[in-house]
């Protein structure tokens, strides 16, 4: 399927990837919308698809001085950092049926009492299924702020930051930050203090770096790469996928030598983290039963887990460009969600999936940091975007 994609005329291939996205963007929020829109979710999805469809339209072809959108862009900036830091505090935590919030302080928390972070329950009775340096990203903001809620903000700045390091043209800019503005999932995530797209943000900041310092220009040695790839594969075990897509190619061209250097520096380092979260433990049994590799496990058949690592080594040595990286790593992480959706949908019906929340619709924000970056290098590609 894959090849067949990519063997497509390119004028064919440039629509599916125009629409394909976009459709991808527009479904996964549509889905946040029906969800959470309640008795008005069936006029409120359709009032929404039709109202970023007439944006994007209108901001498509009217061009403003450059000037005017740099303004914009940083005045956005601005106000929405405020308002995600007012909404944080505003929010009670414990009035929310989402615990991954209160799961990253209990792990914070038993650091600092020397207690084992994996067998302690948060306030909905669940066991933290963090993995440790998640943990650690949240610390700064627990011990600063009081709530790991604030690395929303942040990691919305250092979004902010991205699309302004990767694209020319502020045009270009405030488009991305207007559709993450304006994305429900990512609302939702603010609203909630999850954590999940916040740290798909670092990996797709993780894959410029990667893209711009080691494949392009070779400027980070290989012992730096393969540290920044522990710490990313110690946030969450999905984070596999465009790890794989950003690197596989790379890791395949090493000498023998290299490999070995960066196969020791990652062990190493996760060995190191592994050994300081686990070492409180009580005995082994205890770490058997009680772990995040459990937790965060595959809920779905093993042959569909590895077709989605599979998948990503395929298109691994399709990567020409860093559009390439975002586009790939966005499908291959909204395929692999979508597939257990629909899965479970079959199994247990639209009213248990939607409404009793037999599936965690969260788990699509994984993909659209991507699917974002995706968009506007579409824009930028399909598009007379140009300064003033």
């Amino acid at each position: 399927m894959i090849k067949l994609f990519m063997n497509l005329p390119d004028s064919l291939q440039n629509n599916l990837e125009k629409w394909g996205v976009f459709f991808i963007y527009l479904f996964i929020n549509g889905l946040f919308v029906a969800k959470y829109g309640g008795h008005f979710s069936f006029y409120l999805l359709p009032v929404y698809s039709i109202a970023i469809f007439v944006i994007a339209t209108f901001y498509i072809k009217i061009n403003l001085k450059d000037l005017v959108y740099k303004y914009l862009f940083w005045i956005l900036i601005g106000l929405f950092f405020i308002f995600s830091v007012g909404l944080n505090n505003y929010v009670d935590g414990n009035s929310l049926n989402v615990d991954r919030w209160d799961a990253m302080e209990v792990g914070i928390k038993a650091l600092f009492n020397n207690h084992y972070p994996y067998d302690l329950k948060d306030f909905m009775g669940r066991e933290s299924s963090n993995l440790p340096f998640l943990i650690v990203l949240g610390m700064p903001f627990y011990l600063l702020f009081g709530s790991v809620g604030f690395l929303q903000s942040f990691s919305f700045l250092l979004f902010s930051y991205l699309v302004f390091k990767i694209f020319d043209h502020y045009k270009l800019r405030l488009a991305a930050l207007v559709l993450l503005v304006l994305s429900p999932s990512y609302l939702w995530e603010v609203y909630t203090k999850s954590d999940l797209l916040s740290n798909f943000i670092l990996v797709i900041g993780f894959s410029y770096i990667i893209w711009a310092q080691f494949i392009h220009h070779k400027k980070i040695k290989i012992e730096w790469v393969s540290i920044l790839t522990a710490l990313i594969f110690l946030t969450r075990l999905s984070v596999v996928i465009p790890l794989i897509v950003i690197l596989f190619k790379a890791f395949y061209k090493f000498t023998v030598r290299e490999k070995l250097r960066f196969i020791s520096v990652f062990i190493l380092v996760v060995s190191g983290f592994i050994y300081f979260f686990f070492r409180n433990a009580a005995n082994w049994d205890t770490i058997l039963e009680h772990n995040p590799f459990t937790i965060q496990g595959s809920k779905q058949p093993l042959f569909l887990s590895l077709s989605y690592i599979v998948m990503a080594v395929i298109l691994a040595f399709k990567v020409k460009s860093y559009f390439n990286i975002a586009l790939f790593s966005g499908l291959v992480l909204f395929i692999a969600v979508f597939i257990p959706y629909l899965l479970y949908l079959v199994e247990y019906g639209y009213e248990n999936i939607m409404t009793n929340s037999f599936f965690d619709l969260s788990f699509f924000n994984m993909s659209m940091p991507f699917l974002i970056v995706s968009l506007i290098f579409i824009l930028k590609r399909n598009f007379n975007i140009s300064k003033k």
